[in-house]
Parts: C-alpha cells; structure tokens; sequence
C-alpha cells in the first residue's frame, strides 16, 4: 500500500468513527426526546380532564347561580306582592268602614 492509500484509508476510518458518533449521540437524544414527548402526552391528557372538570364545574356554578337569582327574585315577588295584598286589604277594612258610618248615619 502506498502512503496515499494508508492516508485515504485513516481519514475514511476518522469520518466513520465520527459518523458512528453522531449515530449513537442521536439515538441517544431520539429515544430521550421520545421519552419526553410520552411525558407531555400524558401531562396533556391530564391537562384536558381537567379542563373538562373545570368547564363541568363552571357551567355548574353559573346554573347554581341563575337558580338562586331566581330564588331570589320569587322571594321578592312575594314579599312585593304580600304588601300588595296587605294595602288592598286595609283599603277594603276602610271602605267597609265607610260604609257602616253611612249606614248608621
């Protein structure tokens, strides 16, 4: 073999060994990315039943909520309306009232 062959042939072994390098650094890094990327999957999921919780929850609270403004403004239409009666019945005892000093008189 000549000097020029040995060369060729050390700088081939080199870039080889330099290739199987990087291979192994990027299987290594490939199969952590994968690992991560299996994490985040699961985090995601997580994430998403959570958010289901929470909209659940909150669509929850917001009808809670309606039903005691609801609640609420019955309470006040009866009271509202229990005064309503309150006065009609004062102003029917006063004509009656008025009636009977009519009739005596």
């Amino acid at each position: 073999m000549t000097e020029v062959d040995e060369f060729v042939i050390e700088n081939f072994e080199s870039r080889l060994n330099r290739l199987m390098e990087a291979y192994t650094r990027l299987l290594t890094e490939n199969a952590t990315l994968r690992k991560r990327l299996s994490q985040q999957s699961v985090e995601l999921d997580k994430v998403r039943k959570q958010y289901i919780e929470l909209t659940e929850s909150y669509s929850n609270l917001k009808l809670a909520k309606i039903i005691s403004a609801n609640d609420s403004g019955i309470e006040d239409t009866q009271r509202r309306l229990s005064k309503l009666v309150r006065e009609v019945d004062k102003c029917i005892a006063l004509l009656n009232a008025s009636e009977q000093k009519d009739n005596m008189l």
